[in-house]
């Protein structure tokens, strides 16, 4: 559950509290404060901040403040709201000249949440590829990875060149035999190239991920003929 309320927006802090208080069902800032090895002052400001987003509520008696758990419904309202706003944005967007279409750009992505982005995009491409692939993606997206690859673990039409040292990982466990095969022992490297959708997509995930996307039909239809070769060499 930990993992699931930090997937919806709680930071790791706020979802430990409040899961130990869905335990006690109630229960004073101290006890929480304890319960979590945390100090009294930094549990309340969690406290108030999960208040703040209507997953807690509180009730004074004898002059101290109990906090309880608020409705679960209101998670929904908070999404449809969000939603809400989301498609009114989308409309004003959309009442904006669009710019001038590109046939060919470069650009350049950092972190996280552009990892995420990335791989959601490809998972949406027809006959995506993935050259190189190493499996640290589910230690920069522990939230979100899993679902990721399963996602793209459905797909007939894809096809995964990994490294030897992604086996380690929990990568080739999603993936069919017939759709992931692997480097040789030496080939090792950390630069994972996705292909798919006419986009070339350079990713480093050694650290902070550090992402090129490239859209040109040459380059595209270069390294695709590359990695075609490689996977007939692989069989």
């Amino acid at each position: 559950m930990i993992e699931k309320l930090q997937r919806y927006g709680l930071s790791e802090k706020e979802a430990f509290v409040y899961f130990e208080l869905l335990k006690k069902k109630q229960a004073l800032a101290n006890e929480l404060a304890q319960a979590t090895n945390t100090n009294r002052t930094f549990t309340y400001n969690v406290l108030q901040s999960l208040v703040n987003k209507g997953f807690v509520s509180y009730f004074i008696k004898n002059n101290k403040r109990f906090y309880i758990i608020s409705n679960p419904e209101n998670l929904l309202s908070s999404i449809k709201e969000k939603e809400k706003i989301a498609k009114e944005l989308v409309e004003d967007i959309k009442k904006f000249k669009p710019a001038e279409k590109v046939t060919q750009k470069v650009e350049v992505y950092e972190g996280n949440e552009a990892l995420r982005i990335v791989h959601e995009e490809m998972i949406k491409a027809k006959n995506p590829k993935v050259l190189n692939s190493t499996g640290l993606i589910f230690q920069h997206l522990k939230y979100s990875a899993y679902h990721l690859i399963k996602d793209l673990s459905e797909k007939k039409d894809y096809k995964v060149i990994a490294t030897q040292s992604a086996k380690k990982t929990k990568l080739p466990k999603h993936f069919k035999s017939t759709n992931i095969r692997f480097l040789p022992n030496g080939f090792d490297n950390y630069a994972t190239t996705l292909l798919f959708d006419g986009k070339l997509i350079f990713q480093i995930v050694k650290d902070k991920p550090f992402i090129i996307k490239i859209e040109n039909k040459e380059i595209f239809e270069g390294y695709s003929k590359i990695f075609d070769f490689l996977w007939d060499k692989l069989e």
